[in-house]
């Protein structure tokens, strides 16, 4: 054996040997590259098969929940907001039924002319009171005038009343009855929805009477307006006339203290408003629109 033949042993021996597959010398270099592959791809069906399925279910379920949590919130607010329009519908109800009360209805008007009349009647406490004061500034021949009934008649008639006594000469219901109000008089946007009773009235009493009773219409539990107001002073032939006596130097001396009242008759319209009924409204939406 000679030195070349003993190198070229080693060299043989030394040289590991490695499986071919597919002409592809698996040396550890290639097969570490292969195994990484096989991991990559083992990893990437693991991914396809398994966790792609289950991540795509996720989403489809955290879809669903976000959907159903959006309802949830939409139904929330849809309750609130029916919350919210039954109360604004319950304080409309209660506005309107403070509105209904300021009009008359059918148990007030029935007791209409009697409410009228005990106002006006109130006017006349301490009447009595208020003559006697007068008279007592009158002159002798005044007083002695009243110290009967029939002298204080005559001077009622001759002169007028020395204190005057309010009182209700008239009330009058409208023929027509109660009637819807579609003439416009009230405003075109109150017209088909209010009726009005109207009421011709007459009372008589001094300045004084006659405020008071206008105050106390105004206090009235119905809603009532007055139309039409005609007001006269004096009364017939006896306007303007006036006491007085003469002194004894001639002068004629008129009684400030001593003059019978100056008597107001007040006449007007009064109308009365109520609210419609059911079958007012029937009524009227049965009732054909005029044709311009």
């Amino acid at each position: 054996m000679n030195g070349g033949d003993f190198i070229q042993d080693s060299e043989f021996e030394l040289s590991p040997s490695y499986p071919t597959v597919f002409g592809l010398t698996m040396t550890p270099v290639v097969q570490g590259v292969l195994f990484g592959l096989g991991g990559v791809l083992a990893c990437g069906a693991i991914v396809m098969y398994l966790v792609s399925p289950t991540w795509e279910n996720y989403q489809a379920l955290d879809a669903k929940v976000k959907e159903k949590s959006e309802q949830v919130k939409q139904q929330d607010a849809i309750r609130q907001q029916i919350k919210e329009a039954k109360a604004k519908l319950e304080k409309s109800k209660q506005q309107r039924e403070q509105v209904y009360a300021l009009f008359a209805n059918e148990k007030s008007m029935d007791t209409l002319l009697l409410d009228l009349n005990q106002q006006i009647e109130k006017n006349n406490v301490g009447l009595l009171t208020a003559k006697q004061s007068k008279l007592n500034a009158c002159p002798i021949y005044v007083r002695q005038a009243f110290a009967s009934s029939e002298g204080a008649d005559k001077f009622n008639q001759e002169f007028g009343a020395l204190v005057a006594q309010a009182q209700l000469s008239k009330f009058k219901p409208s023929e027509k009855g109660v009637e819807v109000v579609n003439d416009g008089s009230l405003g075109a946007a109150v017209d088909n929805k209010l009726k009005r009773q109207s009421i011709d009235v007459e009372f008589e009493g001094n300045f004084n009477q006659t405020q008071s009773i206008f105050r106390t219409i105004e206090r009235l539990q119905p809603l009532l307006l007055v139309r039409n107001l005609d007001v006269k002073v004096g009364d017939g032939a006896k306007a303007g006339t006036q006491l007085f006596e003469v002194e004894p130097d001639g002068r004629i001396r008129y009684l400030t203290n001593c003059q019978p009242d100056t008597k107001i008759t007040t006449s007007f319209q009064m109308q009365a408003l109520l609210p419609l009924n059911d079958g007012d409204r029937k009524a009227i939406a049965a009732t054909p629109t005029p044709t311009p």
